[in-house]
């Protein structure tokens, strides 16, 4: 078997939408057509793209997710961002 499709589907891109309704980063309120389908468990490290796996995140928060200077923790569905020392 291949490689699983690393992009999220349009029919995914919907149920994120319904499940997350915007951005999941704490205080965000960009609503869920201004997301990017963000993998928890990278993708590049064998992450699924599935529901389980992903999640809505703004473009500035996505960029946070993958920047190594900031460390992301999940509380109850949503996230928040720290500066790592």
């Amino acid at each position: 078997m291949g490689r699983q499709v690393r992009l999220f589907t349009k029919h995914q891109r919907i149920a994120l939408g319904l499940r997350d309704g915007g951005c999941t980063a704490e205080g965000c309120g960009t609503s869920a057509s201004g997301c990017h389908a963000h993998h928890e468990d990278p993708w590049s490290r064998r992450g699924r793209t599935d529901l389980a796996n992903g999640r809505l995140l703004c473009p500035r928060h996505h960029r946070l997710a993958h920047d190594a200077r900031y460390a992301m923790t999940v509380h109850g569905g949503r996230v928040a961002f720290t500066r790592r020392t």
